[in-house]
């Protein structure tokens, strides 16, 4: 029993740590989004409303930023905070964020047109499908 709840502190301790460490990465980053594009698209047989930015994402800091799958997503909302979430990513926009900044594609959909009033683009920990670091 004793084992147990060490094993589950233990993972509550990493997981706040974890959240908290990507959360804090909004006051770390300039995301700067230009809308490319609207559009639609049909997702596995569903049809859905989406817009492309074109994002530069740039560092506030000197230490080396995490911008992956596992960390959080971009996610775009609109000036009454209504979120969209990625659908598409260009790679260039992911892995580590050193000096300089990191350019590419991203665009984001919805059931409905409200993807249209998408202004502004962030970088959040609140995703879906948050991928699982592999084992060693």
């Amino acid at each position: 029993m004793k084992k147990l709840s060490t094993v589950l502190l233990s993972s509550l301790v990493l997981f706040s740590f974890s959240s908290v460490a990507a959360e804090d990465l909004h006051s770390k980053l300039i995301i700067q989004a230009i809308p490319s594009s609207e559009g639609t698209v049909v997702v596995e047989g569903q049809p859905k409303y989406e817009k492309t930015f074109k994002v530069t994402v740039y560092s506030n800091i000197k230490k080396p930023i995490e911008l992956t799958g596992f960390v959080g997503c971009y996610k775009a909302f609109d000036d009454k905070g209504k979120e969209f979430d990625e659908r598409t990513v260009q790679l260039d926009l992911l892995g580590t964020l050193k000096e300089g900044a990191k350019e590419g594609k991203v665009s984001f959909v919805s059931d409905d047109e409200s993807v249209y009033n998408a202004k502004f683009v962030k970088w959040s920990s609140q995703c879906p499908g948050l991928a699982k670091r592999p084992n060693k």
